[in-house]
């Protein structure tokens, strides 16, 4: 073989290895540049994700805390009902017990005597 020949052949060689090295060069800046994208929407998904469970988290503890002032309420609500009808229910009872002690001990309820036969 020629010395040109063979140089001719080794040029080629070296070319199309640089062409495959800038080719694999791109690909590999095109790959990173794909993986810095992916990275920053992955950073911003988790942010947005957590964003939104932080703000669930609160209308939750808000909803807790509404259910929790609600049944507070009525048990309140609830006591003072009871108590009244407690209060009530004693009052009757008193107003009774007075009557009848009136009516055994002989005294007119309304201040007429009572008619013996």
């Amino acid at each position: 073989m020629e010395t040109k020949t063979i140089n001719s052949k080794i040029d080629d060689a070296a070319s199309k290895a640089k062409s495959l090295v800038a080719k694999a060069g791109e690909k590999a800046a095109e790959v990173a540049r794909k993986a810095s994208e992916a990275a920053t929407k992955a950073e911003q998904k988790v942010a947005t994700t957590a964003a939104k469970g932080e703000h669930r988290l609160h209308e939750t503890a808000e909803k807790a805390g509404h259910a929790v002032k609600e049944i507070a309420t009525k048990v309140i609500h609830a006591a003072q009902e009871r108590a009244e009808k407690a209060v009530h229910g004693a009052k009757e009872l008193a107003h009774k017990a007075q009557h009848r002690g009136e009516e055994v001990g002989g005294k007119p309820r309304d201040g007429k005597s009572k008619s013996t036969k």
